[in-house]
């Protein structure tokens, strides 16, 4: 089709973009079926005024404002939505698979997408060599084949699972055949074939292998298995044998005996009341019949006669300890080993024990205890195992020493029983001997009513009729008499404290000990007690009254012991010092009670002094109402009539009157920053502290605060506005306190440094308002100076219409009356003047190519900065391209044709700009080589024409020369007839 020309050229400038937009392709499906439709989609949507969509290398739509055009080719089955720049093709066929292109040149974008076009699958169908194979020598061949479809993938299943290439497994022809070589009985299948294309698929019908195999994995099975530590069957048993493989179709068997074949081919053995000659070599073979298979496996039965009995049997004398012992073990029937076993564990090889060469012999040298116990003895062969009933062996011996437990000390009157024992095998048999003499037989002797006369050694003998020994022991008997009283008694007068008491135990009896008690507790001696040798006697060398207490002495001896009755000691001692019990401070108008205690046994009798007289007896003294009269020493005396000691105590008792009036005084000027300033606390009454406080808190010294001694003035060194608040004194003592009203402190200060707010540049014709602020107590006045002079007065200044004039510093001058100090601050006012004019001027001669070319930006105005421009465009320096300090000039050091365009310069100040008229740069240059159009070649009498042009800017003059004379002027020479004098050169020259 044919487009309009403006398009043409727009789309030979699209086929040149190489911008990247972003944006992709995405078709509503891919891939496709023949005969489907499919929408191209642009995402993120973007409509396209100018721009094409393409198949491969042909234009589908041209679209621009306003329209669109449709190649012929497409036209019936495309449709294109201009607000989404969507294509739309129908009934597609194979040849519209490919590119497909989507190209933008308002705005520029472009965007691919490769679609595919497939033609369904129909009748999937597999074919194989051959079904009947033998595993291991025959190879499978499939082939899937298709009536109809495109794009096609292949994928090959065994059953349910995936057939996957291998060594022995081959995918061909694009994975449409399936080869398995040395086919195994897993590869039975069934075999399908699936085909794929993406927009279709089919399953070929199933192809099942019969494959041939075996005999392999052949066993052998003997029934009954052999027991447990046996090696062989014992004779009359039945045994039966049997075969089994893994074979398709089914094996047949044959059985041999120690290598010669058996009349039985079925795959059991059987083998009735064995006997001792078919012990040998018993052998299975399996046979497949279409594979020519063989396969065998061997096994070896043996028959013994079993064990009919065993005994264990002893050799000469019972055993005795340390001498030899033997046992024999007498077996029926045939025997491989024997064991020997003590109390079920086994017997081994050892320095006391040994063994006959056959095991049947067992002698122990020298016996010893730890040999006590149940032997047994166990024959073995290979069907059977005996135990012989069991020997149970012990050790004669003994006697060994003789033990008596008896009493070692008795007392006068009771019964003694001795009772001996001895370690012997068999039992000792024992007599008795008391101080020499016999006195009876037995292990047990009970000597009768005991007296002094029984005292004395006590012998045991022990003897053995079977090993011939005896052993010997004796033990000492003691008798003594019961204790029958204890008692304390006291020596010398009354106990007084600090001098010595003693107190002794009367007892009758043997008396083995003496221990003496406190309170149930025993005493011991120590730096102020002593007990005496027998301990017959408690002394106190220096008697207290923290011995006071109940006293006790027990008498001891082995069999018997008495404890006295208490005797309650109390030591009479004090006074010790008294204590007053009272307050040290009351306030006038109360009334005061005194008590007096002292520790003191018996109790003290009490007397009080005021200031040295006598003013009560008795432990309580009160004393009231109180008057200032009362402050001074009150003393308080105790006597004890017994010890005839007495003790004094003394104690200040303080008066003093309530606390009435607080209140915050200042001494000296208001408080000014900087300077010291004093408060002080008037009060009246008694007072023991005075508290600061400000805002509530307590106050503390610090560096620049301190305290009088009696905290009664407060000082600021050097007071701040920091110190504002508001302050009290609160005065106290132990009885009542008070606290004064509030006084608010304000310090005066200032004024500090000043702050003008304001702008620091001015347009003039405009006005500027500055403010003048400083912290300050109280308030501060404010005056304004210009250049030195005072112009105005109050925080505020209005400067009014500015002019250059007006350009300067400022002063803003802070006073404060009550502190009589001052601060200045000064802020400098620049004034700019508006820009007026912009205008790009031309330096020295009109632009000539490759030549130095100069361009000013004349200005009025203040002037900050100056931006040049090209076709609207920043300019900066360049290797060809310098400016001014001030940028009020560019120079170019070489211009050239590429510098030519619309050149601006912008004048700038912080409240005005302006942007001069474009000034329209044309670079001169040439005429370049001119090129001369015409015939080389004229005849005579006709005319030729000669056209000359040359690049160059202004226009060439042109002038025209033959044989070195100027023949004519201008671009175009016609030479007029021809004759054979006009051959020669002709020269064309241009000129700028």
């Amino acid at each position: 089709m044919e487009y309009p020309l403006v398009w043409v050229l727009i789309l030979v400038l699209l086929n040149f973009t190489t911008d990247v937009s972003g944006q992709v392709v995405v078709p509503s499906m891919n891939p496709l079926a023949v005969g489907s439709n499919v929408t191209l989609n642009l995402v993120p949507q973007s409509p396209i005024n100018i721009g094409t969509w393409s198949y491969e290398t042909t234009i589908i739509v041209l679209f621009y404002p306003n329209g669109s055009s449709v190649s012929k080719s497409y036209q019936g089955r495309v449709s294109f939505n201009r607000s989404s720049s969507e294509l739309s093709i129908s009934s597609l066929q194979l040849n519209d698979s490919g590119l497909y292109t989507v190209q933008g040149m308002e705005p520029v974008l472009y965007a691919v997408v490769t679609l595919s076009v497939r033609e369904p699958i129909s009748n999937v169908t597999l074919r194989a060599n051959a079904t009947d194979l033998v595993e291991l020598n025959d190879t499978a061949m499939f082939t899937c084949s298709i009536s109809s479809g495109t794009s096609l993938s292949y994928r090959w299943l065994n059953g349910s699972s995936e057939v996957i290439a291998s060594d022995r497994v081959w995918l061909g022809g694009g994975n449409s055949t399936l080869t398995i070589v040395s086919v195994t009985r897993y590869d039975e299948g069934p075999f399908r074939c699936e085909v794929i294309n993406g927009i279709s698929n089919g399953t070929s019908q199933p192809i099942g292998l019969n494959v041939r195999y075996g005999p392999s994995n052949l066993t052998m099975m003997v029934v009954p298995e052999m027991t447990i530590g046996h090696t062989a069957y014992k004779t009359g048993s039945d045994i039966t044998l049997s075969c089994s493989a893994q074979s398709k179709p089914a094996e047949s068997y044959k059985w041999g005996f120690n290598g010669t074949f058996l009349n039985e081919q079925s795959p059991q053995l059987s083998l009735q009341n064995i006997r001792e000659n078919q012990t040998g070599s018993y052998a299975c073979l399996a046979h497949n019949n279409v594979t020519l298979q063989v396969a065998s496996m061997t096994t070896m039965i043996k028959i013994v006669e079993p064990i009919s009995a065993v005994s264990l049997n002893r050799d000469g004398k019972p055993p005795i300890l340390d001498q030899s012992f033997t046992l024999r073990c007498e077996v029926t029937g045939p025997v491989n080993y024997i064991i020997w076993l003590m109390n079920g564990q086994l017997i081994s090889l050892n320095n006391r024990t040994f063994f006959s060469t056959d095991n049947n012999t067992m002698v122990i040298n020298p016996i010893q205890f730890s040999d006590n116990g149940e032997y047994l003895c166990e024959a073995f062969n290979a069907v059977s195992n005996l135990t012989s009933i069991a020997y149970n062996h012990v050790v004669n011996f003994g006697p060994e020493r003789p033990a008596i437990t008896s009493p070692d000390i008795a007392m006068r009157g009771h019964i003694v029983t001795f009772n001996c024992s001895a370690s012997s095998q068999p039992p000792s048999q024992f007599s008795w001997f008391f101080n020499g003499s016999q006195m009876a037989a037995g292990s047990v002797y009970e000597t009768g009513p005991l007296t002094l006369a029984n005292h004395g050694e006590y012998t045991c003998v022990a003897f053995n009729n079977i090993t011939g020994r005896n052993s010997t022991v004796s033990k000492m008997l003691t008798i003594i008499v019961p204790v029958t009283m204890a008692m304390v008694k006291v020596m010398g007068s009354q106990l007084i404290a600090d001098y010595m008491f003693a107190m002794t135990c009367e007892t009758t009896g043997t008396i083995y000990s003496i221990h003496w008690m406190r309170n149930g507790w025993p005493l011991y001696a120590d730096n102020r007690r002593d007990i005496s040798m027998d301990n017959n006697t408690l002394t106190f060398n220096s008697v207290q009254n923290s011995d006071n207490g109940d006293y006790q002495c027990s008498a001891y001896n082995p069999l018997s012991n008495m404890t006295s009755p208490e005797y309650r000691l109390i030591v009479n001692y004090g006074p010790e010092r008294p204590v007053i019990m009272s307050p040290d401070i009351a306030m006038t108008g109360h009334i005061v009670t005194f008590k007096c205690s002292a520790s003191s046994q018996p109790p003290s009798q009490f007397s009080w002094f005021f200031n040295g007289s006598q003013v009560a007896t008795g432990s309580e003294f009160e004393m009231g109402p109180l008057t200032l009269a009362n402050h001074g020493e009150y003393n308080c005396v105790a006597f004890n009539n017994i010890t005839g000691r007495n003790n004094t105590v003394s104690k200040i008792f303080t008066i003093i009157v309530p606390v009435t009036t607080s209140t915050v005084k200042v001494i000296g000027a208001q408080p000014i920053a900087d300077y010291m300033f004093t408060l002080t606390c008037e009060t009246s009454g008694t007072i023991y502290s005075i508290q600061w406080m400000r805002n509530g808190w307590p106050l503390y010294a610090s560096n620049r605060t301190d305290f009088s001694m009696d905290n009664n003035t407060l000082i600021f060194n050097s007071i701040q506005h920091s110190d504002n608040g508001d302050y009290q004194c609160s005065a106290s003592n132990p009885f009542s306190n008070m606290t004064s009203p509030y006084y608010k402190l304000i310090v005066n200060y200032g004024p500090e440094m000043p702050i003008i707010t304001g702008p620091a540049l001015g347009e003039t014709g405009h006005s500027v308002t500055l403010n003048c602020s400083a912290s300050s107590q109280p308030l501060s006045q404010f005056s304004w100076f210009f250049n030195g002079s005072q112009v105005a007065t109050g925080s505020k200044y209005d400067t009014g219409p500015l002019t250059l004039a007006s350009h300067g510093e400022y002063t803003c001058v802070a006073f404060n009356n009550i502190t009589v100090r001052n601060s200045t601050v000064s802020k400098m006012l620049t004034v700019v003047a508006t820009v007026t004019m912009t205008m790009v001027k031309v330096i020295g001669a009109q632009p000539i190519l490759n030549e130095r070319f100069s361009l000013t930006c004349g200005t009025s105005g203040t002037v900050y900065s100056i931006q040049w421009m090209r076709n609207g465009w920043p300019l900066f320096a360049s290797n060809r391209t310098d400016f001014s300090m001030n940028n009020n000039t560019l120079t170019f050091n070489s211009v050239q044709h590429s510098d030519k365009g619309d050149y601006q310069c912008s004048a700038s100040n912080p409240f005005s700009n302006m942007t001069s008229p474009y000034y329209k740069m044309i670079i001169n240059y040439g005429p370049e080589m001119p090129i001369i159009t015409g015939p080389a070649l004229g005849e005579t009498g006709h005319s030729v024409t000669f056209n000359c042009s040359a690049s160059s800017q202004p226009l060439s003059q042109f002038s025209w020369f033959f044989n070195g004379s100027q023949v004519a002027t201008g671009s175009k020479y016609d030479t007029g007839p021809l004759t054979l004098a006009s051959h020669g050169e002709y020269t064309c020259v241009a000129f700028n």
